[in-house]
């Protein structure tokens, strides 16, 4: 480690006003982790139960380190996180910040500079505080239940709001697409940012579209984007597919929707033990409220089925109603 030392709670306060920018309590007895100009580190975990042995530091007391404070830049080579929901270790970080992966729950962050992620900026649950003073730039920015304050710009992909994103220049923000309603400083929705839709989240990769805190941190700690992988070129566009996907290929080429989280749409279910594949519609597990941007027009069964089956047939498939289920469609080739 370098320029790194122990300081006393007392002393740290005295040095970075630590008291008046973090929830702390009053243990003046308790020491802080700091490191004295630019750094460069691997990673950084920050969770009581791991960075007193990470530092390496000799402490003066049994309690555990209360928190880091850098006093220039911050690089990572990979990750910043904080899995400990209800508490951690405060980051302070008197300039920039560059990682590929920044995520914190029940710590309290605040980076007086600039915040560069490769990847994601997560915060994960409502215990903690992160305020970024400078700009940020991220592939994903993510705040689940996590109070996060972007007060210089903001770039990314995609930004997920939850209701706990806050921003406090509009004009400074540039997000490709939102879900989740986006507040000013003071806590009062914006009206021209974010988005009451959540069909946002197909930007990510269908592992995350949960939004599970720990599938995100364990992806963070890989080194994984959570953006959803671009498909692999078609080569050779005559080439096989799988049965039930040539039948989807099929649907799409007439215009049919195919049913996921969002849309009402097709299912094509497998064949088994050379059983016909099985072709229904289905509604929309989450669908968008009414006159929400973007949301397609609610289906017709009835109408849909009868596409699937004039599409189906053009296309050379033996077509059949399942015999226990009228909404259901028997396809063979």
């Amino acid at each position: 480690m370098q320029h790194i030392k122990a300081l006393p709670f007392r002393e740290a306060d005295e040095r970075f006003g630590v008291r008046s920018l973090f929830h702390l309590g009053g243990n003046d007895d308790a020491e802080v982790v700091v490191f004295t100009g630019d750094t460069a580190l691997e990673n950084l975990p920050l969770d009581f139960s791991h960075l007193d042995a990470w530092s390496g530091l000799t402490k003066t007391g049994p309690d555990m380190f209360l928190g880091v404070v850098v006093e220039g830049d911050l690089t990572v080579a990979d990750w910043i996180t904080n899995w400990e929901w209800d508490f951690g270790p405060f980051l302070l970080v008197r300039g920039d910040v560059r990682a590929k992966n920044f995520a914190t729950a029940g710590s309290e962050v605040l980076i007086e500079g600039n915040l560069e992620v490769t990847q994601t900026v997560a915060g994960i649950y409502n215990h903690g505080h992160t305020v970024i003073k400078g700009g940020t730039r991220a592939e994903v920015v993510l705040t689940d239940e996590h109070l996060t304050e972007f007060q210089g710009g903001l770039s990314a992909e995609l930004g997920i709001a939850g209701n706990f994103l806050r921003v406090a220049d509009p004009a400074k923000v540039q997000v490709n697409a939102w879900a989740g309603y986006v507040c000013d400083p003071r806590g009062q929705i914006l009206p021209n940012l974010g988005s009451r839709s959540t069909r946002a989240l197909r930007a990510l990769d269908p592992d995350f579209w949960d939004l599970d805190s720990r599938t995100i941190l364990k992806a963070i700690e890989a080194g994984r984007s959570l953006l959803r992988a671009p498909a692999p070129p078609q080569t050779d566009p005559d080439a096989p597919r799988t049965p039930a996907d040539a039948i989807r290929h099929v649907l799409r080429l007439a215009g049919c929707r195919e049913h996921d989280r969002w849309d009402d749409g097709f299912i094509v279910g497998s064949g088994k033990d050379d059983q016909p594949f099985e072709v229904y519609f289905c509604e929309a597990d989450e669908p968008d409220e009414p006159g929400t941007d973007g949301a397609p027009e609610p289906l017709d069964p009835i109408a849909e089925l009868r596409r699937y089956a004039e599409a189906l047939t053009v296309a050379g498939y033996q077509m059949a109603v399942d015999p226990h289920d009228e909404d259901v469609l028997q396809v063979r080739r």
